[in-house]
């Protein structure tokens, strides 16, 4: 029996409104109708944990489709008000999910985690951004849509961690031994907690905003209060104080309009002062899970299509590390509308741009705009492109309805710019210049790569299942320093 199959048994009767919404999902297309099915099961029998930031990765892999598929269904499920979508960076060290509702607008500023006193953590869309899904209240209420009402012990250090992250057992045992005490402060309020203060290091977190102020209690400290007040952009002031050992009170003022919890740990081992700021290299506390990274996330032709808005950066950019591009342009266009007629070629071309863009979405890859007959296309990794590559000159000639068509394909992977081009993400930079500029040196029915689109992980088992032949050359490309060398595969 299969993971969709059994998954049925035993289920929860769906509510109206999550069938509802199902159904608009079902009416598109997209879909089998027991992928479908299996997902409504899913979102009315799982635990509330299973529902809060969920992977569509991970569900992939427990329902056994494939990941492009599991990403796509959590896209349109967002679309269309089951799920909720969030943007988190991930703490290098403990693995915190820092995140925001604002998108990708949020990334272009460094992060810090007041956990680790990591400062400086650089946004990287390519490998430190995990996109998270949770369900909506509007289908199903889980209790971690009200942090306000979680008891720390119980939930706090689950909201504060990805869900994507394992805690290497040691680790994790002293994380939860340190549990102090879990409470929460009423909006508008103030809490005073009387504690014993022993030699030791204590932090008050917040895992809603992940704010934390530390506590370190030691021979130089001569006071014996500690005053914190909540502010409404989710941090604490002061975010260090220093205390003597004894008796003691720590105040707790909530300046925002709604309660929030909070957790008072104690870790004898972590003394950091704001004075010993720690930067990278750090070690990792854990181990992580598949998850969905930004990169995946906006060379997905769903997304694009579905989250224009939400697709926009910063105004300054959004940097990529790797992303590969790929041109395409049809051989001898201008003489097919002269030959047949401005309709009957315009229909082809039409019909021409609506298979490139299946094949390129089948690749996990995204339509980044049109150019006349030519297209731009992003995908986060080489392979997936370089395969879409040769789907496509396999299929172009079943377009023929007469007349032969013929694509030439340049390829190129490297760093790139993000940015806002007309309400749309475009790309900028050097590498987006060669992969244009490579697709003009290829002939019809060829497909021209640079070398680390061809020295690429899996690129050479996709050229030689294809049987394409190699050709190795070099040029001079208009407005890029020195001779680039590619490959030719016909």
């Amino acid at each position: 029996m299969s993971a969709i199959e059994s998954s049925h048994q035993g289920d929860k009767t769906l509510n109206t409104n999550l069938t509802s919404r199902l159904n608009i999902i079902r009416e598109a297309g997209k879909f089998d109708h027991e992928v479908i099915d299996h997902f409504g099961s899913f979102l009315a029998n799982a635990s509330d944990e299973e529902l809060f930031r969920m992977s569509p990765l991970r569900y992939a892999a427990r329902t056994n489709i494939p990941e492009h598929v599991a990403i796509d269904l959590f896209l349109h499920a967002a679309h269309c008000g089951i799920l909720d979508f969030n943007w988190g960076v991930l703490c290098p060290s403990c693995g915190c999910f820092m995140t925001t509702k604002s998108g990708l607008r949020w990334l272009q500023s460094k992060k810090k985690c007041l956990t680790c006193y990591i400062d400086n953590i650089e946004p990287s869309i390519d490998n430190n951004i995990e996109v998270a899904f949770t369900v909506s209240p509007a289908v199903r209420q889980i209790r971690f849509h009200n942090f306000e009402t979680l008891d720390f012990k119980k939930d706090g250090l689950f909201v504060h961690f990805s869900t994507s992250v394992t805690l290497y057992p040691e680790v994790h045992q002293i994380i939860h031994s340190s549990v102090f005490h879990g409470d929460r402060v009423v909006a508008g309020s103030t809490l005073e907690i009387p504690i014993t203060f022993e030699e030791s290091h204590y932090f008050l977190t917040i895992p809603a905003s992940h704010a934390v102020a530390h506590i370190s209690v030691n021979e130089t400290g001569t006071g014996s209060e500690a005053e914190f007040e909540l502010l409404l952009d989710g941090q604490i002031f002061p975010d260090y104080i220093t205390l003597a050992p004894g008796s003691g009170t720590i105040r707790i003022h909530n300046r925002t309009r709604q309660a929030i919890m909070f957790g008072l740990m104690r870790d004898p081992h972590l003394k950091p002062t704001p004075q010993e700021e720690r930067t990278y290299p750090i070690q990792p506390l854990y181990t992580l899970t598949p998850y969905l990274t930004g990169k995946q996330l906006v060379t997905s032709q769903t997304f694009r299509d579905l989250f224009r808005t939400e697709s926009v950066p910063a105004p300054g950019g959004l940097e990529f590390k790797s992303l590969t591009f790929l041109f395409t342009d049809l051989k001898g266009s201008t003489e097919m509308y002269d030959r047949i007629g401005d309709f009957h070629a315009y229909a082809l071309v039409r019909e021409h741009f609506a298979l490139l863009r299946g094949i390129i979405a089948a690749h996990r890859g995204a339509i980044v705009k049109t150019i006349g007959d030519a297209i731009m296309a992003s995908f986060a990794e080489p392979a997936p492109a370089l395969e879409a590559a040769v789907v496509m000159n396999r299929e172009i000639r079943k377009l023929s309805g007469g007349e032969e068509l013929l694509l030439k394909i340049g390829l190129h992977t490297g760093s790139c710019i993000a940015i806002e081009q007309n309400d749309k993400l475009d790309y900028f930079g050097q590498t987006v210049n060669i992969a244009a500029r490579v697709q003009s040196v290829a002939e019809g029915g060829e497909i021209v790569c640079t070398e680390p689109v061809y020295n690429a992980p899996k690129a050479d088992s996709i050229i030689r299942t294809a049987s394409l032949n190699v050709e190795q050359d070099r040029a001079i490309l208009k407005g890029v320093h020195g001779v680039v060398p590619f490959y030719r595969l016909r």
